[in-house]
């Protein structure tokens, strides 16, 4: 039974050594070579690896090290790069020590860049046992928080092309930030005029509607004039949704709250209508 074993733990090692040997000095195709000299031509260390359907460089710039993702045809569709927390634009540091996370401790900052899409600065900290990723655009904006994630890196991002032509032609201006799924949905936010927006698509990749959110002067007064005469005139106002539906539809959703009462006014835009009222789960 001991020389059995023995054997076998050999026989493991002896696996694992060629596995691990077959990776070393692997080198994609000449045209994935040739577009990662061209983008990132002072590179250093470089390594390659396949992961997922992508050839990928793990490799240095200076003293920062940073991973790029080319698709077979050489096409470049993303970098992460690790860097240092005062290498952040100043906006950055300045809205992380200005805001509710100010507190935490900075265990590492991403940069992630991303074919078609605006570049995002992650910033991953912790307090306690709790551990958050916060991502920010360059001008400072955070654009999403992501509570208790453990980073097992990121991945390409692609949005459908329906998906995107309809946000070219009806947002123009528009950069992609963000790409998820979620029960069924495509959610891709875009920063369109400086104002964040989340566009959803169904399924099918049809539009559904578009979501941002509003500073309570910028509601017009007839719209406020509703509210105010509503049941929910007492109410504290927390927090103003401007929604673009793709049934023509365009509302304003109130979140309200007095005392422990919390509710959602929702008021159609075009008729002045209090369309619904929703407890807040």
């Amino acid at each position: 039974m001991k020389t059995t074993l023995i054997t076998a733990l050999i026989l493991l090692t002896t696996m694992f050594a060629f596995s691990s040997c077959k990776s070393d000095g692997y080198t994609p195709a000449k045209n994935v070579v040739s577009a990662f000299k061209a983008k990132y031509p002072s590179a250093k260390r470089v390594e390659w690896e396949v992961k997922s359907t992508y050839q990928v460089a793990e490799f240095y710039i200076g003293t920062t090290e940073a991973e790029a993702w080319f698709d077979n045809n050489g096409k470049w569709v993303m970098t992460e790069s690790d860097i240092k927390y005062n290498s952040l634009p100043v906006v950055i540091r300045n809205s992380f020590e200005s805001g509710e996370y100010a507190k935490w401790k900075v265990e590492d900052v991403d940069k992630l860049e991303r074919a078609g899409m605006e570049t995002l600065y992650i910033i991953e900290a912790e307090l306690g046992e709790q551990e958050i990723d916060l991502h920010y655009l360059e001008n400072g904006t955070l654009v999403k928080t992501i509570m208790d994630k453990d980073n097992k890196g990121y991945l390409p991002e692609t949005t459908p092309q329906t998906a995107l032509q309809f946000i070219q032609q009806k947002y123009p201006q528009a950069r992609v930030v963000e790409v998820d799924q979620e029960k069924g949905l495509l959610k891709i936010d875009i920063m369109d005029s400086q104002i964040m927006k989340e566009v959803v698509f169904n399924h099918n990749n049809e539009w559904v509607v578009t979501t941002w959110e509003v500073r309570q002067n910028n509601v017009p007064a007839n719209v406020m004039n509703v509210l105010r005469s509503s049941a929910y005139a007492n109410y504290r106002i927390d927090d103003i949704d401007y929604e673009e539906r793709a049934d023509g539809t365009n509302v304003y959703i109130f979140e309200m709250e007095q005392g422990n009462k919390e509710v959602y006014v929702t008021i159609n835009a075009n008729t002045l209508e209090v369309v619904s009222t929703t407890p807040k789960n």
